[in-house]
């Protein structure tokens, strides 16, 4: 599981001010109900109401960004926000993994990005762009990654 508490190329460099910010969610274990805390407080550094935001359905700028830029940039996008998860949550000492797939509801050909969280020895997935962060029979799985870099690669 050490494997997916490294950063790459796209989840490093994560602002000391967000990881500042979700340090102060209590916890006291790693379970669904804490990574949800930490998945709403990074949403709402991306709810358009409260920032500027940028968005992109392009596949390359969406997972071929830093963290870094992604936050800078406050770039609203599946593969964006995936990054920054897994980021935030290996910045925490939390196994993340990244997951490359389809939403197939409206479009059978929809690139989709979202994560797999080690909680209790169980890998749980999470799509912080869905309303309650959980993936639906919609959510079609194709690859998993420790960073996009591998997925680049391979594209």
């Amino acid at each position: 599981m050490d494997t997916y508490l490294q950063f790459g190329k796209y989840t490093t460099g994560c602002p000391r001010w967000l990881l500042d910010k979700i340090q102060r969610i209590k916890r006291n274990t790693v379970d669904v109900a804490y990574v949800r805390r930490v998945l709403q407080a990074i949403r709402e550094e991306f709810d358009p109401k409260v920032h500027p935001i940028t968005t992109t359905h392009n596949f390359i700028t969406s997972r071929f960004i830093s963290v870094r830029d992604v936050v800078e940039q406050r770039q609203r996008s599946c593969g964006s926000l995936a990054s920054v998860v897994a980021a935030v949550l290996r910045g925490l000492g939390i196994p993340t993994k990244l997951v490359d797939g389809r939403f197939i509801k409206h479009n059978p050909n929809m690139r989709h990005a979202w994560n797999e969280v080690l909680i209790g020895g169980q890998w749980v997935a999470f799509d912080v762009m869905q309303k309650d962060f959980r993936l639906t029979a919609h959510h079609v799985r194709k690859g998993e990654y420790v960073d996009w870099q591998q997925l680049e690669k391979s594209s």
